[in-house]
């Protein structure tokens, strides 16, 4: 049936007026022949008695229409061609075949227009044809349609009666107010006049009169009460202050009246000149407090509260608390002698903040003052932090006891005090430890000047001890500059505590100031250490092979495993032996190179990467030997390539004879030694009669230029006539250029090993071609 179609315009039949829609399927045959057509009609009459419109309106106003488009549904406009209409009285009848545009409000719902009337259309799709039949496009809707005063004509109504009843209620509402109103005001007015003369005589209680409502007459007869009762209060409040055994005032400014108040003792409590009697208006009561305020300032204690000290005649120091509130118009002040509390709390504070011994800042105070100059840097100008030691405090501890030590410590601190200039901020940190800051000049030549000054008054000090000696005051310090050495006051710490160690790793009495350059080799020295001792824990390390040739043909016989640290900071072999000899680390590098290099060595042989007869050349640190643990290890992992392994010694280090005799008896290793840098290190012919090697590896340095240096020529001459009558070999390294080689096979020598021959990778690579061309041309 998906051949199947409904035509989309009505037709009539000849000899008939009455129209028709018509649905047509044609005959095919299974191999596909179209032998016919078979086809229905119907009339459109019969269609409407299948839509009954009156199911739309309770009138009978709605509209059935049956339509058919080609647009999409989803669209926020359709256009729908017109089938057939089912209405009362032939309502849009004149549509069908013609077509219409829909456009959509919501999901189904749409407004249209006709005949210049406005429809409410609710239109929903026909399955007619399945999705891939030929017509699937045209689709087919029912739609519902009414029009739109019809629709909405009881709710306009509706809404029209309640547009009448809030109008009349509203005619009501006004009405009764003004006539309620009116019999309101009367009374109110007068109740109104009353307050207001209350309010110009505030010694007398108001009397308000009745108003005939209730609300109001409790409401009155409220603030009646109200008023004797704070009054009342006032007056007990009064007498309490007058009794208190603390002396306590206050006063209240009304700005909106310009009227003041002040108690009796006001004046009194913060030393002011005058009598409780005083008359003032509110500017002069402003002028006594703005000058108050503005000359005895001591301290903040909160947003609203303050501490003044006033100087009073023979009496002394006075400490005055003032609180003050702000209330609308309304400003209340309190103030309270608090003398007792503030000199007991300034003892405490004393005592937390200053050193009992010197009298000098301790580390809190020290830190917290320094801080909040640093907290604007804009009135620090340039300064100075130095950080002192005592030189000699444990010696005279030691020697004459910790009573004496205290008076060295205590001439120190006075020295301190006296020597630099007022507001210099000094700290007695701990033990031998001082601290000073100047700050506020405007050049460090200034704070240079009073360092100077500082210094001569140190040498010039002298401590009389009780044997009679006199003992002179040494201190070291390291100076750090702001803003010159940096802004933040941690950091500067730092750059002073490590110039005053610079001072004493070198010559103690002195001050100096902070050296960046050396702070940062001192930084990296330190950096480098770090990283060396997580390149030994982490064993870090990789192996490079370079190969070693025969000198006759050119094949390689051996390899020499070069190490290299897996750490950018550590890339060179020199600096990691340095540190290790400092740090005491030989042993570790001595069991890493061993065992990882022979590791590697036979992971590149098992891979058939390397030639797999030839000698591991590994080196090994004269003055250091793996332990027993460590050799059984080794042999149990390493027993097949025992008999090619060469313990290379390196001249640098002077032979240790019992490592050496360790190394020979071990059962890990083949007993062959090559003796390596020969010419550039200890004592060669001692070391050479001691370690009796296989071979002799010269030193790079004699092979450089040996081609046209007849020194070198004899020193290489004579090595070689000494080894092979004792029938060891000798290995030529560092061969950079074909003249070099020419020359050392010309002297005799056995190998060959140098960056023109191969250079050392993780995997070896093949010999250079042009020198075994050298080698080959050499012997023909």
């Amino acid at each position: 049936m998906d051949y199947g179609r409904w035509t989309s315009t009505p037709y009539t039949l000849p000899g008939d007026d009455r129209s028709v829609v018509a649905y047509s399927v044609p005959l095919i045959l299974d191999d596909g022949t179209v032998y016919g057509v078979i086809g229905v009609e119907m009339l459109t009459t019969y269609l409407e008695t299948m839509l009954p419109y009156t199911e739309l309106q309770n009138n009978n106003t709605g509209t059935y229409i049956l339509a058919e488009t080609g647009e999409d549904l989803d669209s926020d406009t359709v256009n729908v061609k017109s089938v057939d209409v089912s209405s009362k009285e032939g309502t849009l009848k004149g549509t069908v075949g013609e077509d219409i545009t829909l456009n959509r409000l919501s999901r189904n719902i749409y407004e249209m227009n006709a005949g210049k009337k406005k429809y409410m259309v609710s239109a929903y799709p026909l399955e007619l044809y399945n999705k891939n039949a030929p017509f699937s496009k045209e689709q087919w809707m029912l739609i519902g349609a009414v029009e739109e005063k019809n629709l909405y004509a009881f709710g306009n109504q509706v809404f029209a009666m309640l547009k009448l009843i809030i109008l009349i209620t509203l005619l009501v509402g006004v009405v009764c107010s003004y006539i309620i109103s009116r019999r309101l005001a009367s009374p109110i007015a007068k109740l109104s006049e009353e307050v207001a003369e209350a309010q110009g005589s505030r010694d007398k209680i108001p009397k308000l009169s009745g108003t005939g409502i209730r609300e109001l007459d409790q409401f009155s007869d409220a603030i009646t009460q109200l008023s004797q009762d704070v009054l009342n209060t006032s007056t007990k409040f009064l007498r309490i202050m007058e009794m208190a055994s603390v002396e306590i005032g206050g006063y209240e400014i009304r700005f909106d009246t310009g009227s003041v108040f002040f108690t009796e003792n006001f004046f009194t409590v913060i030393g002011a000149p005058f009598s409780a009697d005083a008359v003032l208006n509110l500017d002069e009561f402003r002028k006594i407090l703005r000058d108050f305020t503005e000359n005895y300032f001591f301290k903040s204690e909160s947003g609203d509260t303050n501490i003044y000290c006033v100087r009073l005649p023979k009496r002394g120091l006075r400490y005055v608390r003032m609180e003050v509130k702000m209330e609308g118009w309304v400003q209340v002040g309190l103030v309270e002698d608090v003398t007792t509390a503030m000199m007991e709390r300034l003892r405490i504070e004393h005592e937390r903040d200053y050193d009992a011994l010197t009298g000098l800042h301790n580390r809190r105070a020290f830190k917290r003052e320094s801080e909040k100059i640093f907290s604007h840097p804009d009135k620090i100008g340039h300064a100075a932090l130095v950080m002192m030691d005592l030189d000699n405090l444990k010696y005279t501890n030691d020697t004459f006891g910790h009573d004496w030590g205290d008076e060295y410590i205590r001439q120190a601190g006075r020295c301190l005090e006296e020597g630099t200039p007022k507001g210099t901020l000094s700290a007695h940190i701990s033990g031998d430890e001082f601290n000073l800051l100047f700050h506020g000049y405007k050049s460090q030549d200034e704070i240079r000047y009073q360092l100077d000054k500082l210094r001569k008054a140190i040498e010039g000090k002298v401590i009389h001890l009780p044997n009679g000696q006199k003992l002179h005051l040494s201190i070291s310090g390291g100076v750090a500059w702001y803003p010159e050495d940096s802004n933040s006051l941690g950091v500067m710490r730092k750059h002073a505590d490590f110039a005053m160690y610079q001072v004493k790793k070198t010559e103690k009495g002195k001050i100096a100031e902070f050296d960046q350059d050396v702070y940062e080799e001192e930084f990296r020295d330190s950096q480098i250490r770090c990283e060396f001792h997580r390149f030994v824990k982490e064993e870090l390390v990789t192996y490079y092979f370079q190969p070693i040739v025969s000198a006759k043909t050119g094949e390689i016989e051996a390899y020499e495993a070069l190490m290299r640290s897996e750490l950018p900071i550590l890339k060179s072999p020199d600096v990691v032996m340095k540190i290790a000899r400092e740090e005491g680390a030989l042993r570790e590098i001595e069991r890493m190179t061993l065992f990882h290099a022979t590791q590697e060595f036979k992971e590149l042989k098992e891979k058939n990467l390397i030639k797999g007869d030839a000698l591991l050349f590994v080196n090994s640190i004269a003055s250091q030997h793996m332990d027993r643990e460590d050799e059984e290890e080794f042999a149990r992992r390493f027993k097949n390539l025992a008999k090619q392994i060469v313990i290379e010694i390196t001249e640098e280090e002077s032979l240790d004879y019992h490592a050496l005799q360790h190394k020979k008896n071990a059962s890990a290793f083949s007993g062959v030694f090559a003796l390596d840098d020969y010419g550039s290190g200890y004592s060669n012919e001692k070391s050479l009669l001691d370690l009796a090697p296989g071979y002799i590896k010269v030193d790079l340095s004699i092979i450089r230029d040996i081609d046209t240096d007849p020194d070198k020529q004899q020193i290489v001459e004579n090595i070689v006539a000494y080894a092979h009558k004792r029938d060891m070999k000798i290995v030529a390294e560092g061969l950079e250029t074909p003249e070099e080689i020419n020359k050392v096979l010309e002297l005799g020598v056995d190998l060959l090993q140098g960056f023109y021959i191969a250079k050392p990778h993780p995997i070896p690579t093949g010999i250079n071609p042009l020198a075994l061309k050298t080698i080959s041309q050499f012997y023909t």
